[in-house]
């Protein structure tokens, strides 16, 4: 949380100069689980930051979005999820190419598993 709340602010600042930016965070359905604590709460934390970030960026054409790429078959996920990480990729990356968006918005990146990565951002812009 500390290493990006840091990368963050002088993200912001280069973007607030260029008067553009995009901002992906990824977070993960699992910041609620109570068996997962450390690894619960730093994405809630990075939440959190997105959150508050999402209200100081109000009006500018720098937008902030959190992905959660779901449950993905990884060294994390394990053999038994029921996703591939590719079905995640173009929902994940689609905020990065959002010409228009709401700040804060969590992009469920299973949900343009089935679109390309155009479509994706399409369906972001128009969300």
């Amino acid at each position: 949380y500390d290493v990006a709340s840091k990368l963050r602010k002088g993200d912001l600042i280069r973007y607030e100069k260029d008067g553009f930016g995009r901002i992906v965070n990824t977070t993960s359905g699992i910041d609620r689980d109570p068996y997962q604590g450390p690894y619960s709460a730093s994405k809630a934390a990075l939440d959190k930051v997105t959150k508050d970030l999402e209200v100081t960026l109000s009006g500018e054409d720098i937008l902030i979005f959190l992905a959660d790429p779901g449950w993905c078959r990884t060294d994390l996920g394990g053999p038994n999820a029921p996703n591939s990480p590719e079905s995640a990729v173009n929902g994940c990356i689609a905020g990065a190419f959002a010409s228009k968006g709401v700040n804060g918005t969590i992009i469920h990146a299973q949900d343009y598993a089935d679109m390309s990565l155009e479509e994706a951002v399409k369906a972001i812009e128009n969300s």
